[in-house]
């Protein structure tokens, strides 16, 4: 007969092997500093996060446990998915090797307990299996499931190790896995210069222009995929979307996207949503079959398109008819319409996806929109001259608000919609797009063929770098 012990460790082992067959294919190898290889978390499984995360929130049942869902997870999907991974190859490889068991078990309890959580509403097989992968880790911990043919018997036979010493052993165990957590990703700037046909890179480390890119003709507007590897162009006077390949700094495909698309957005799906400005029209093209889905008649002249954080909505500023159309992504229609200051354009959610705060530039306001009510809450004057896009700050409580006519950027309070600062920037401050540690703001500066970077912690701007004639629009790519 086998010792109880053994038949623990043997649990303990297979329970192990269990979380990194779950991991294997979230990872892949990279390496950090061109040198020093590293275990990283797939570009797949990262753009995947988004919409995992929403089907575990639309039907859930735990109202506490939903919000969560929507309002902390889908905002940061990138950093949940880094986090889950290596907690997920932390704790496979501490049971297999019995190191610090006690430790791994309670974070494998956590992940268990949110993995229940979020999918205990699909089935009850999804219950019955979470239960017993908690009570499989209460044991670990009250047996002290390490010290049988584990590292942790071994230092308690040989006593060469205080606890405290060894639980030095493990984080430092820990901090190699996790090393990319600690290595900041590469971010490539993509910025559209209209009047010259083709797309600057800037490298973010150093602000330094990389590369520069041939597209079609007039190019506008611009998205990044959810897993950075594609960069989507849109061609205004070429009636098509030019798409890049990010890493090798490419063109490699181009789509269709009806006639004059300018202003675009990209879902977690890969849904690319282009607004048509002379057919006052939204189409919308499978990126993955090259298809247009759909093409909807929309306001007059729209000029941009933006994705709420949870996925639900898709917002299109029409800047002749005065108006916010809201497209609901699951029904597949033009669901709403708001009634905007004169002249809408840039527009963002706020994380929750229940506010949009919409630049309108001839009217010299920015309004606050209720998703639910459909109606405009508040406009404010900005203070400025011809307000054209918005960036919410990191804690919600700012708004960063570009002027193309006065040359600037003007900080609102996101509450009173109160100017609150005034940063310089130049003429035909246009499109801005952020950092993914929201720390710096790029900002299209077109009479001055320049791209503006300013810093968030000072409010003030580091960098300005020269773009092509007319920069237009602008995306951040953060590369694994």
């Amino acid at each position: 007969m086998f010792a109880p012990e053994t038949c623990i460790v043997f649990l303990r082992i297979v329970v192990g092997l269990w979380f990194l067959k779950a991991v294997w294919t979230k990872l892949t190898i990279q390496l950090a500093w061109g040198v020093l290889p590293y275990i990283a978390v797939s570009p797949r499984f990262v753009g995947f996060q988004p919409k995992r995360v929403s089907e575990f929130a639309v039907g859930n049942p735990i109202g506490w446990y939903k919000d969560f869902l929507e309002n902390v997870v889908l905002p940061h999907a990138r950093l949940f998915a880094e986090l889950q991974a290596y907690a997920e190859v932390i704790v496979g490889f501490a049971l297999i090797l019995g190191c610090c068991v006690g430790i791994a078990s309670l974070l494998g309890l956590f992940l268990t307990i949110n993995y229940g959580l979020a999918t205990q509403w699909m089935s009850f097989g999804q219950q019955g299996f979470h239960v017993m992968l908690a009570s499989a880790m209460i044991m670990f911990v009250a047996a002290h499931a390490g010290r049988a043919w584990g590292l942790d018997g071994f230092a308690l036979k040989r006593r060469t190790l205080s606890r405290r010493k060894w639980l030095r052993i493990f984080m430092a165990f820990a901090a190699v896995v996790c090393l990319p957590l600690t290595a900041a990703a590469e971010v490539h700037v993509f910025v559209t210069n209209e009047k010259s046909n083709d797309v600057t890179v800037i490298r973010g480390s150093d602000n330094k222009v990389m590369q520069t890119i041939p597209v079609g003709k007039r190019p506008r507007g611009i998205a990044a995929a959810a897993d950075g590897l594609r960069v989507y162009v849109a061609n205004s006077d070429s009636n098509n979307v030019s798409v890049i390949d990010t890493r090798s700094l490419q063109v490699v495909d181009t789509l269709p996207a009806g006639v004059d698309p300018e202003g675009m957005a990209i879902d977690a799906r890969g849904r690319l949503y282009a607004v048509n400005e002379n057919d006052s029209a939204l189409t919308i093209i499978d990126v993955a079959t090259r298809q247009i889905l759909q093409r909807l008649d929309v306001g007059t002249e729209p000029e941009t398109a933006v994705v709420s954080p949870d996925g639900k909505w898709v917002a299109i500023s029409n800047e002749t008819s005065n108006d916010i159309y809201l497209y609901d992504t699951a029904a597949g229609i033009l669901a709403r319409k708001v009634e905007v200051p004169k002249n809408p354009r840039g527009m963002r959610f706020t994380a929750d996806s229940r506010r949009l705060y919409v630049a309108s530039e001839q009217a010299h306001v920015v309004s606050n929109i209720d998703i639910a009510k459909q109606q405009v809450l508040e406009s404010g004057a900005t203070g400025g001259q011809r307000p054209v896009d918005i960036i919410i700050s990191a804690d919600g409580a700012r708004l960063y608000v570009s002027h193309g006519g006065s040359g600037e950027v003007r900080i609102l309070d996101s509450t009173t919609l109160k100017p609150m600062t005034i940063i310089p920037t130049g003429p035909r401050s246009w499109w801005m797009a952020r950092t993914p540690d929201k720390r710096f703001i790029y900002l299209t500066v077109g009479r001055a063929n320049e791209v503006v970077v300013i810093d968030t912690m000072t409010d003030a701007v580091a960098a300005r770098i020269p773009a092509g004639t007319l920069p237009w629009g602008v995306a951040v790519v953060a590369l694994d």
